[in-house]
């Protein structure tokens, strides 16, 4: 699929790429934003896959229409709810795994032929690195960056830009974004990588079929590099 001695830079979403946490993001973000929209069905969070779940609250606190200043109070007060919450269900709830038990030898092995590999997220930074603590993810990745450290969340560049000049790889033909979402690979894209689609996560295939990645495989194990 991949050449193995050309590709110099993995960038890999979290939840539904490289962790199994069955939706708990979104349960949690719909639990939040439906105490200040009664109204909100679970198919709207489903359109928000991927992006920064701050955006996301924003998009419904501008809905309710209040001055500067009651926006930002609202906005973080649903935050502070948000990630407490979340961090007590993946500190707590035994569902939430690695992808697959053997992805930090995966990791480790493409390392180890001189290949960097990063996460990315649309989480803030305390809950990247809850997950990574939680499962030892830095003994076998390189960087990792949340979409909070940011200008723009997905599908906007700016986090694989910010990798990218962090790790001194500049030749976006040897990057390779993978992530289980529609915005995961528009994100891959407006940077001008190649993309893969993982199909472990929130997407279908019709899904990918849409935004069109370079590759759709059933899990990110399936990365054949060669």
């Amino acid at each position: 699929m991949l050449k193995k001695n050309f590709m110099k830079l993995l960038i890999c979403d979290m939840a539904g790429t490289t962790i199994q946490e069955n939706g708990i993001v979104y349960k949690t973000l719909y639990d939040t934003i439906k105490c200040v929209n009664p109204d909100l069905k679970t198919s709207e969070i489903d359109t928000f896959h991927g992006f920064n779940k701050v955006e996301v609250m924003e998009h419904y606190v501008k809905e309710k229409n209040l001055d500067k200043k009651g926006s930002r109070l609202l906005l973080n007060n649903m935050n502070k709810t948000f990630t407490e919450k979340l961090k007590e269900n993946y500190i707590n709830d035994p569902s939430v795994t690695l992808i697959h038990p053997g992805l930090p030898d995966y990791f480790n092995d493409l390392r180890n032929a001189g290949m960097k590999v990063a996460l990315n997220t649309g989480y803030n930074k305390d809950i990247q690195e809850l997950l990574i603590n939680k499962f030892n993810l830095n003994n076998c990745i390189d960087d990792y960056i949340s979409s909070s450290e940011v200008q723009r969340g997905r599908p906007y560049p700016h986090m694989i830009h910010a990798l990218m000049n962090r790790n001194n790889i500049f030749d976006r033909s040897r990057i390779v974004k993978v992530g289980d979402t529609g915005v995961d690979i528009l994100e891959g894209k407006s940077a001008g990588c190649l993309t893969v689609g993982v199909l472990s996560g929130s997407s279908t295939k019709g899904v990918f079929d849409i935004v069109n990645p370079d590759y759709i495989v059933n899990n990110i194990m399936d990365i054949k590099f060669y």
